[in-house]
């Protein structure tokens, strides 16, 4: 894939990512304000049932009190009757509702047709008596306003009026209970669904001041609903009831969780599998261009030993070559040096490529590692030397017998070693140490070399990463060998790291659990 490509893809589905996101956030958004509108809708139908029902139940009262004259009106709206009304005020102050009704009930003759004749008609009276409380903070009882007459004639006649002019001169705490209006209101809330939201009520006055009944930590400052609760008889607002809300805002989201939980999933699993792909899509192309690094490592690798085979080959043909034993000797052990080098080559590429498979098989005995490190340090000495280097040897461990398999430990060994003076371009100065450290036997080997930085010593161990890449090679090599020292120090289940610093050289450290 190129890499104007690559990008410009990344930029599309980002771009689609962002405005998925934005679209889900702008739902989610709408949903809450639905939520809220709907939160909204629902109290105000509550508090206004509330106000109904505790209306209808005060009233309730009156027409049990005015219920046999009601009744007896309507079974006589038919007969010729006659109502009158008189208030009267006694010295205490109590007041009398007078209402008096004559009827007229007249005779039937034997052939079943009215005898209108006054002789023959029977008067009879009814009185019913409704006693009202004088309000004390009245200038006095107002006159009853008896255009009622017609509507106690013909039983039309409701309640309402006469209980509101009753029930305003009683005080409110008579009239309703918090705990009736906290119970009513709870439950038609909870008939709507709100049940996280706890109402804090009060009711107020018309100038909006409180009155006893309220809840103990009511404010009037956050009042958020307010509904009319009692008229006066001109059908003035005379009482509000007024709430607030706990939890207000958990109501309003405890209906949308599902929506918002399902959003949230559903966002995260395509921020997920878009970071996946991203991620994936970098991976490849890395590993396209490490393996095609690799490839260019590998020729350069194999073109040095087939050129000196090939020089080699065309020099056996020679006469003057071949009639020298000697000559013959030579360039024979230089084929046979040259062939084993590529083959080196080719046994740690099939090495990687069975540990990657989980084929690699592992000859476990037991070994002394301090004797097995001195035996791989010696193949690394002699090339050091030969720069003028040392190689310092401190083998303090007391206890050095691990289970592993000592071609695969050594070969380990040596690929650090050999890193150490690959990678000291001045005058090796290698130290190699060996200790022991809570039950396991530890390696360490150091150099004075050229370093690397934090970024570097994260990858080192990754197959087929070299610092350096394209063609330009200041130290010959693949990309396998830490790679190959990590599998392989992970199938002793120990542990391998390393600690650097730019300039400052680095050091390697090789954890093996001791044989129990």
């Amino acid at each position: 894939m190129k890499k104007g490509f690559y990008k410009i893809l990344i930029g599309i589905m980002s771009v689609a990512l962002i405005g998925l996101i934005i679209i889900q956030f702008y739902w989610l958004n709408l949903t809450i304000k639905t939520g809220t509108e709907s939160f909204n809708n629902n109290v105000y139908q509550a508090m206004n049932y509330t106000t109904e029902k505790i209306n209808k139940s005060e009233l309730e009262k009156y027409y049990k009190k005015f219920n046999n004259i009601q009744a007896d009106l309507k079974s006589n709206k038919d007969k010729p009757q006659v109502v009158t009304n008189q208030v009267i005020k006694d010295s205490l102050g109590v007041t009398y509702a007078y209402v008096t009704r004559y009827v007229v009930e007249k005779s039937m003759l034997p052939s079943g047709q009215y005898n209108d004749s006054l002789t023959k008609a029977n008067i009879y009276s009814q009185e019913q008596v409704y006693k009202i409380k004088k309000d004390p903070n009245s200038d006095g009882i107002p006159n009853l306003n008896f255009n009622w007459e017609h509507s106690l004639q013909d039983g039309t006649f409701t309640l309402e009026s006469a209980a509101r002019w009753d029930a305003g001169t009683t005080p409110i705490d008579k009239r309703i209970s918090y705990k009736m209006l906290d119970s009513i209101l709870k439950t038609e809330l909870r008939n709507r669904g709100i049940n996280q939201a706890l109402p804090i009520l009060a009711v107020l006055k018309k100038d909006s001041t409180e009155t006893s009944i309220k809840s103990e930590n009511f404010d009037s400052t956050k009042i958020e609903f307010m509904v009319p609760l009692f008229l006066d008889r001109k059908d003035r607002i005379e009482y509000y009831l007024a709430a607030n809300f706990e939890n207000r805002k958990l109501a309003i989201l405890a209906p949308t969780v599902p929506i918002i939980s399902l959003t949230f999933i559903l966002t995260m699993i395509i921020i997920t599998v878009f970071s996946l792909s991203i991620y994936y899509m970098q991976l490849q192309r890395k590993s396209s261009e490490v393996k095609t690094d690799f490839i260019n490592n590998m020729t350069h690798e194999f073109k040095t030993p087939i050129a000196t085979i090939n020089i080699a080959s065309d020099a056996l043909r020679n006469e003057k070559v071949f009639t020298d034993p000697d000559k013959v000797k030579y360039y024979a052990d230089l084929i046979k040096q040259e062939n084993k080098r590529m083959n080196a080559h080719v046994e740690m590429v099939l090495r990687m490529s069975k540990l990657d498979m989980n084929q690699m098989d592992m000859n476990l005995q037991e070994v002394n590692l301090n004797g097995l490190v001195q035996k791989s340090v010696e193949p690394i000495r002699f090339i050091v030397e030969e720069r003028n280097g040392t190689i310092f040897e401190q083998y303090n461990a007391e206890h050095s017998f691990v289970k592993g398999d000592p071609f695969h430990l050594e070969n380990i060994v040596i690929n650090v070693l050999d890193n150490a003076r690959k990678y000291s371009p001045n005058v090796p100065e290698i130290t190699v140490k060996t200790y022991n450290k809570d039950q396991n036997f530890m390696i360490e080997i150091s150099d004075k070399g050229m370093g690397m930085s934090q970024n570097v010593i994260k990858k080192i161990f990754e197959q087929f990463y070299r610092e350096e890449t394209g063609n330009i090679h200041n130290v010959k090599g693949h990309g396998l060998g830490l790679a190959y020292v990590k599998k392989i120090v992970q199938l002793h289940n120990g542990q391998v790291w390393a600690e650097s610093s730019p300039g400052k050289g680095s050091t390697f450290y090789i954890k093996i659990p001791l044989k129990s």
